[in-house]
């Protein structure tokens, strides 16, 4: 669309920033000393869509990287020369190399995805790197597509990471929608499980399309674990058979009043005197309710029983010995009953 708005006065008009790699959807930094591999593995990326840029060493590629990053992925060649011998200072030459590069990046980004390229190795668990690297993915054969399912757990891992809070809660309102009403079906299960297994599967579907969910990139990533969340549910409901026996926790316990009851109200205390605390404080509950309506002896009552003494209850609440000594008569009175005529109680008043 043309430009409105006149341009301001000036020799010529400005020109356009240049584009930079990164405003391709999916961008890539490839660190290759060979030739034909740097040409292969190129290829291979740009057919998946990437803009790639290239170096031929680890210098090279960090400068790159500090100019242009981060990238989508960045491919490292471990560049350890044939026939090497490892020897006790083995590391140090490796910070020249592949390795260092990675180590590099991962101080400057640490959630950068990397792969290292290590393709004169038959076996991942061959190949040398310091246990902080241990994690980043290893390419070692090209022949059966290993390149793309690390690029697909790359991209998983990066739409996992870039998920906003106001994401994560309408993904995990959607999930506790689907776990209740399955009810029973769920067997115990909660929203928070369905979610973690729907990214689980969308994890191990970048490696095996059989075990795992492939994620589509024609659906954005929320609408990819909405449909996964769906699908599980639905397999949780299909294998539920309604002959099965209850769980203990599917049966809401209540107490006398009719309350439902946590399951954690029924464990026992494992201190020693926790039963017969619970015995007294059981009396002390039914006592005071005797007295319910009379708010007076129900706290003179009280106070007897937290260990105050009569002249502290007395200084408290402003009694003298008369209202005092008529409040302990009704307590003596009701909990006790008239002994003697009553009489014989008022000597008892301590």
């Amino acid at each position: 669309m043309a430009h409105l708005l006149p341009y301001p006065e000036s020799p010529a008009p400005p020109l356009p920033p240049p584009r930079s790699i990164n405003a391709s959807p999916k961008s890539a930094l490839l660190v290759e000393n060979d030739q034909s591999l740097l040409s292969f593995l190129r290829r291979s990326l740009e057919d998946d869509g990437y803009a790639v840029r290239t170096a031929a060493n680890s210098e090279e590629g960090l400068r790159l990287y500090r100019d242009c990053g981060p990238f989508n992925v960045v491919l490292i060649d471990y560049c350890v020369p044939p026939n090497y011998g490892f020897g006790i200072d083995y590391l140090a030459p490796l910070q020249k190399h592949g390795i260092g590069l990675a180590m590099a990046i991962r101080q400057i980004h640490p959630l950068q995805g990397i792969i290292i390229t290590a393709l004169a190795y038959r076996d991942a668990r061959e190949v040398p790197r310091p246990l902080e690297l241990m994690h980043i993915p290893l390419l070692v054969d090209i022949s059966n597509f290993q390149l793309r399912s690390l690029l697909e757990k790359i991209e998983v891992e990066r739409a996992i990471e870039a998920l906003t809070s106001s994401e994560l809660l309408r993904l995990r309102q959607f999930a506790e929608f689907r776990v209740r009403g399955l009810g029973r079906a769920a067997r115990g299960r909660t929203g928070e499980d369905l979610l973690q297994e729907a990214l689980m599967r969308t994890l191990i579907g970048a490696e095996d399309l059989q075990k795992g969910r492939h994620w589509n990139k024609d659906v954005d990533f929320v609408g990819h674990l909405t449909g996964a969340m769906q699908s599980i549910s639905n397999h949780w409901k299909r294998q539920f058979k309604e002959t099965e026996a209850y769980l203990i926790s599917e049966f809401p316990v209540r107490d006398a009043e009719g309350q439902e009851q946590s399951p954690l109200d029924n464990v026992a205390s494992e201190h020693a005197a926790a039963d017969q605390r619970l015995i007294e404080q059981d009396e002390k509950d039914r006592v005071l309710t005797t007295f319910k309506d009379d708010p007076e002896a129900t706290q003179i009552l009280q106070d007897f029983l937290d260990g105050l003494k009569k002249s502290e209850i007395k200084s408290r609440y402003g009694l003298d010995e008369r209202k005092y000594a008529a409040t302990m008569k009704r307590i003596r009175v009701k909990l006790l009953g008239r002994r003697n005529g009553g009489g014989q109680g008022e000597k008892h008043d301590r």
